[in-house]
């Protein structure tokens, strides 16, 4: 606990200098509200300070700030000097630029002045536990029955582990890795006695199906006890939500979704999906969406979902890389959910690539594809093929249409280039990454492998020129 004694000097050593020019930090449900005048001291002032940048009109940010606001309450009750802030980014324009704010909200942690990306959940729990473990050892050590009940109660996920210095080593390296969850550790007999215990072991408690399971693995295999740990951080089955969503976004196992309807049919998949889980014993995430909340919607865009399907299941791999999706056939039944899975760990499941219906005729200069055009149309060796990869609800997308239509018509008479787009969100294709939209990448005739992203300017001349430089067959835009 050094660094936590240190910290804590330092803020009593901080409280006794006077206030730089009488400045104060406000505070809204225990949240200090920080701008450009106060921002540095309070910076200086809290040896650990949690800073968050919003801007008051994003729903994310509205939908954070009940979680922000209780974490910075539970922080408040201990005796640790760990502070949560934040900062209105549209307003504090120049502490935006600064730290680099590019999207909201944009979460950084200071410790001792210095900065650092915060990597944790956006549930009041995961948000304490991260903080804390950055704050403090990545295991802390139990030391009487009493300490064990209070880790245990405390600690939404918490892991213990009975050993002495000895066998700690992988149980610590472990920790490091696990940011939301709590470690500990002791060799006191009551403690070992509660827990029916013998050492070393290891056992880890949540709030949820069995509430604790025991660690059967290799004690001395850091990987193998992170994986565990990460195997019993979610429910068997999941409801997917903004809640949620990121953390199993970013789990790394595969999900396996079911969309479902509250009705009959719907009611029936999800209990054939509940015993599914049973047997999967956590091989694989399982996650439970439904279609009228907005975040299902986008779910249901994103794994190309549609709403006469329910109900539906998707297993998909990698959902912030290079995604790969595969369908269930037929009916949802507890049986025909484990064959599927079966057949996906077996490597026999081909992939889903959706695709609109092709285009009867393609109207206006700039030349619509679907999944199945794709291919014969971007990898035509013939052609430079500028592809934007749009979603029909994206602003970004919506405010580049005309520009991008300009483009597209200025360059109609040059037979060498294609001004094409895309809509990502009901055709896929394989082998392209999209991570946010619009992502707008080049094909040149000479190397269709490895497409260019396109990094100019958005406006009509800026595409123009960075075409006639980048394109396989040069078309001179001076003489356009």
């Amino acid at each position: 606990m050094l660094c936590l004694a240190r910290a804590l000097l330092w803020s009593l050593l901080w409280s006794l200098l006077p206030a730089e020019d009488g400045l104060e930090f406000p505070e809204e449900e225990g949240v200090l509200v920080l701008t450009e005048k106060n921002f540095e001291v309070a910076i200086k002032s809290h040896p650990y300070i949690l800073v968050q940048f919003f801007a008051p009109w994003c729903g994310h940010c509205k939908q954070f700030a009940p979680e922000y606001a209780g974490a910075a309450r539970q922080l408040k009750q201990t005796n640790q000097p760990i502070r949560l802030a934040k900062v209105d980014a549209t307003a504090e324009l120049k502490l935006a630029e600064e730290y680099g704010v590019r999207g909201y909200p944009t979460i950084r942690l200071f410790i001792d002045g210095r900065d650092q990306e915060y990597t944790g959940g956006r549930t009041e729990q995961s948000i304490v536990t991260w903080v804390l473990k950055k704050a403090g050892p990545p295991a802390v050590e139990v030391e009487t029955l009493e300490a064990a009940k209070a880790f245990e109660q405390e600690n939404r996920l918490a892991v213990l582990c009975f050993c002495d210095a000895g066998a700690r080593g992988a149980f610590e390296r472990a920790a490091r890795q696990v940011e939301d969850v709590m470690f500990a550790y002791s060799t006191a007999p009551d403690v070992l006695s509660k827990y029916e215990a013998s050492a070393p072991s290891l056992k880890m408690f949540f709030p949820h199906d069995e509430q604790s399971a025991t660690f059967l693995g290799d004690l001395s295999s850091a990987e193998e006890i992170e994986s565990f740990v990460k195997a019993h951080r979610h429910p068997m089955v999941t409801h997917f939500s903004g809640e949620t969503a990121a953390d199993l976004f970013s789990d790394g196992r595969p999900i396996l979704f079911l969309f479902r309807d509250k009705d009959g049919k719907g009611d029936a998949a999800e209990e054939a999906l509940r015993g599914a889980a049973k047997q999967l014993q956590r091989r694989l995430l399982v996650a439970l969406a439904g279609s009228s909340e907005p975040m299902d919607q986008r779910l249901m865009d994103y794994v190309s979902v549609e709403v006469e399907e329910l109900p539906t299941a998707r297993l998909v791999t990698e959902p912030q890389g290079a995604m790969a999706k595969y369908r269930l056939e037929g009916e949802v039944t507890e049986a025909s959910l484990l064959s599927f899975v079966q057949e996906f760990e077996a490597g026999r499941l081909k992939k889903y690539l959706q695709s609109e219906p092709v285009p009867t005729s393609q109207t206006g200069p700039v030349y619509t594809l679907v999944g199945s055009t794709f291919e014969s149309i971007v990898k035509d060796p013939q052609k430079d093929v500028l592809v934007e990869f749009y979603a029909p609800w994206c602003g970004h997308c919506k405010k580049l249409e005309p520009v991008y239509t300009s483009v597209a018509k200025k360059l109609e008479s040059v037979p060498s280039i294609v001004i094409a787009k895309i809509d990502a969100t009901a055709n896929d294709v394989e082998g392209v990454d999209i991570e946010g939209f619009p992502t707008i990448k080049f094909w040149r005739a000479d190397h269709k492998e490895e497409p260019l992203d396109y990094d100019g300017d958005r406006d009509v001349d800026s595409f123009v020129a960075w075409l006639d430089d980048k394109a396989a067959k040069p078309f001179g835009h001076s003489e356009l």
